[in-house]
């Protein structure tokens, strides 16, 4: 029988009980009667290639290449400025704290060629879609567990500790790393900023440390932004957890769910990375 790239969308977003699909996901090529998966953190004009050769009804990416979910993928920052006034930043702080990461996003997304591998896709009558947003709500909530399972003394060394057990965390090459502060400072209130698009960079730590946040969780981090936040501020704290590894937390959820309905997938390009076959 096998699944539509529809049901497959909606299977997604089942993972995280929403209804709607996000603007950050999008179907490019449909399908019907899908068996068989290739799935990847990333899929592009080569892995669509390999995906058609090898005869997969479907290439599954988590991230955004082009069609609506690259010109519209600037609408999913609003959740920047949600994640921050839940941390009790004003709201007008927040949305200044977000506003240049939304005009570089913009400004990205309308130069980007947002037909190549989508046209790639068609050309071959590959099915293709992605789907960003809600697995990494996955692993947002898979953090927030661990934060929440703290004791109000532990340390950030602790909180470390804790974010690299989760398997695709313990099973990656890349460690979960405090970029700015030390692992023996008390982790106090901790802010997870992730599955809102992409990381806030140094204004958005900023706007949390100056509002009494004390630990900010990014999955990944840009090459200038620790070294701006550890001249301004003594006693914040940031962690990376690692782009790809906490990536393929969501995504094996879906892995999961999909094989659970008779779809066999193979994970590529890093999804796969701590699963239990």
């Amino acid at each position: 029988m096998g699944l539509s790239t529809r049901e497959i969308m909606d299977a997604s977003l089942d993972l995280v009980g929403w209804d709607d699909v996000p603007a950050d996901s999008t179907i490019y090529v449909p399908g019907e009667r899908i068996e068989t998966a290739l799935v990847g953190i990333d899929l592009e004009s080569p892995e669509l290639q390999l995906a058609a050769r090898e005869g997969y009804d479907l290439a599954l990416a988590h991230h955004p290449a082009g069609g609506r979910a690259r010109l519209e993928f600037p609408r999913v920052l609003d959740r920047q400025v949600e994640f921050l006034t839940d941390h009790g930043v004003p709201e007008p702080e927040a949305e200044e704290a977000v506003a240049e990461l939304v005009e570089r996003a913009e400004l990205a997304s309308h130069a980007a060629n947002y037909r190549h591998d989508p046209s790639v896709a068609e050309l071959l009558e590959q099915p293709y879609m992605n789907v960003h947003l809600a697995p990494d709500e996955v692993g947002r909530r898979a953090f927030v567990d661990v934060a929440e399972g703290l004791d109000d003394e532990a340390t950030v060394g602790e909180l470390v500790d804790g974010l690299s057990a989760i398997p695709e965390l313990a099973a990656a090459r890349t460690d979960v790393e405090v970029r700015v502060g030390r692992e023996e400072n008390a982790a106090g209130e901790v802010a997870i900023h992730h599955a809102a698009g992409t990381n806030g960079g140094a204004p958005v730590a900023r706007a949390y440390f100056e509002n009494g946040v004390d630990t900010v969780i990014y999955i990944h981090a840009g090459a200038d932004d620790p070294r701006k936040l550890r001249e301004e501020f003594g006693d914040g704290n940031l962690v990376v957890t690692g782009h790809v590894a906490s990536d393929a937390i969501g995504m094996n959820a879906l892995i999961d769910a999909l094989e659970e309905r008779g779809v066999d997938c193979t994970p590529i390009s890093g999804c796969g990375i701590g699963r239990e076959d």
